[in-house]
């Protein structure tokens, strides 16, 4: 495994391995580890629904409360989702890395590692929002707990954590440090997880498409020559290239299909779950727009703006699947084809009776990741949105 991860995955081996998913570690520390992090994610959900059990609350504070508690439980959905599925992790690695190492052409090599490369740009560009994300949660109540601050008191960061996280069945008052300590964890193990598993995965996508894309050369490779006037020699090399073609397209489906098969049920959730998280953020950000909470404010912002930035990633990455699929048949219709042997024509005929069943990612059997979905999404948090705010005023 050390030319697909160090290449490829390096960055995605680190972020797994802080939060005990990396799948080729299996010692009692990491199992500690994933316990550790689990229960922490698991518990901040557990306190934020236990208020509807044991105190009288009112719409506004089932609102407060929700927006956070969902969208902590979508990290711990993700979170959770990797765990049972360590094993299919480790094995789509290890099928990577069977199929990068029977690559010969120089130039099939380069186009793996674009895609490759690809992913990694994205897992930094993700990397550096949830730092922003977490930085802006983290810094409110530790900037005002600076000694010295003549600005924010005790009091005043007391109201901060309260703000923050206000489901907190304890003495906030005298265990604020402890709450203190807990919103952190939960913030850094949350953020964590999401990207790191979320970025895992855009990396096997970003390689399915790569293997899309090598399918295509290997069609215009096999037909570059004259078919018309080719020796039997040639014939047999354009045979090989094209069966070489039909096998690389061919584990580029199974490989992406296989993969969002066994992570589109915690998916799917993930959607639900995020599209009614996001309806109250917007809800709460209006109503602090009103108040002038900074802290409220920065709060629903940042659950907002790493739920669309997930919801985005998940549908272009849907889309980009289909689409790389779809240019092995454009590719496949554009090469002349039909001026081929008949023994040609008949191996291209089976990616042309391919082509009529365009590859999509199902949700459920119900939502297709496409940017359509995106939208739809959008909108759908928008009316959510709109009712609750009219229904309230």
């Amino acid at each position: 495994m050390i030319c697909i991860v160090t290449q490829h995955f390096n960055l995605n081996r680190i972020c797994l391995m802080l939060i005990g998913l990396w799948p080729y570690e299996c010692s009692k520390l990491v199992r500690f580890q994933t316990f550790f992090c689990f229960t922490i994610l698991i518990s901040s959900v557990v306190y934020q629904f236990t208020v509807f059990v044991f105190t009288k609350c009112t719409v506004d504070t089932a609102i407060k409360v929700l927006s956070a508690a969902l969208y902590v439980a979508m990290c711990t959905i993700q979170y959770n989702s990797f765990r049972i599925n360590i094993h299919i992790v480790k094995q789509l690695l290890d099928e990577l890395d069977h199929i990068f190492k029977e690559l010969t052409d120089e130039n099939e090599i380069t186009i793996l590692k674009e895609y490759g490369k690809t992913a990694e740009r994205f897992t930094i560009i993700i990397m550096m929002i949830n730092c922003v994300n977490l930085t802006s949660l983290i810094l409110m109540p530790i900037v005002a707990y600076i000694p010295g601050n003549i600005f924010i008191n005790e009091a005043r960061l007391q109201h901060v954590v309260q703000n923050m996280m206000p489901a907190y069945f304890v003495n906030e008052k005298q265990y604020w440090h402890i709450i203190l300590l807990h919103l952190i964890l939960v913030g850094i193990i949350g953020g964590s997880a999401v990207v790191a598993t979320g970025m895992m995965l855009v990396g096997y996508f970003e390689h399915a498409c790569g293997m899309f894309k090598i399918a295509s050369y290997r069609i215009k490779k096999a037909l570059m020559t004259n078919v018309k006037s080719v020796k039997l020699k040639d014939e047999i090399i354009i045979h090989k290239e094209i069966i070489l073609a039909i096998d690389i397209h061919r584990k580029a489906i199974k490989f992406s299909q296989y993969m969002f098969s066994n992570f589109q049920g915690s998916h799917f959730w993930l959607l639900i779950v995020g599209v009614v998280c996001l309806s109250l953020n917007l809800y709460g950000i209006s109503e602090t727009m009103l108040t002038n909470d900074v802290e409220q404010f920065i709060t629903h912002f940042v659950f907002i703006s790493a739920t669309f930035v997930y919801f985005f990633i998940a549908n272009y990455i849907g889309q980009k699947v289909t689409n790389h699929n779809e240019h092995v048949f454009f590719t496949v219709y554009n090469v002349r084809w039909y001026v081929a042997s008949l023994h040609v024509q008949k191996l291209i005929l089976f990616l042309l009776q391919r082509g009529t069943k365009t590859v999509y990612l199902y949700l459920g059997g119900i939502f297709m990741l496409s940017f359509e979905l995106l939208a739809t999404l959008m909108k759908a948090s928008i009316s959510y949105f709109t009712v609750v705010y009219s229904t309230q005023k």
